[in-house]
């Protein structure tokens, strides 16, 4: 006996994909726009160095500190594990405080490089005779 024998009386089952048809061909063609100046290969975006190294940097600390400061609160509250949980917490505040100390030391970078630029212009003898 098959299994299919079994249960004669049972109908066949739909195909549930059959009333979507092809969505491949039924999609609407969106037409896309070209915009003056920007081309493929010109669709990067070019970052200062040092901005760069700072923010990934920082996502990395910030990525510590939220994962340090969580999983030491919970080790602590659900499980009872001050040593670990502080720990963690610990380790979570100090990347804390590093992401906070690299923002400043970037601010105080850009502010610098600012106060160059203006000494500079400031510098530079003017073209007006008066």
């Amino acid at each position: 006996m098959l299994d299919s024998d079994e249960w004669p009386d049972e109908p066949d089952e739909p195909d549930p994909e059959a009333r979507w048809g092809s969505p491949e061909d039924d999609l609407v063609s969106v037409p896309g726009i070209d915009l003056p100046g920007e081309d493929a290969e010109d669709a990067g975006t070019e970052v200062d160095s040092d901005l760069a190294k700072f923010f990934w940097v920082t996502v990395i600390y910030a990525n510590v500190a939220l994962a340090g400061v969580s999983i030491g609160l919970m080790l602590v509250g659900f499980r009872g594990q001050a040593v670990w949980g502080g720990g963690a917490v610990a380790v979570g505040l100090f990347a804390l405080y590093r992401t906070y100390d690299l923002y400043r030391t970037y601010q105080d970078h850009v502010a610098a490089e600012e106060s160059e630029e203006a000494e500079d212009a400031d510098s530079e003898p003017s073209e007006h005779n008066g």
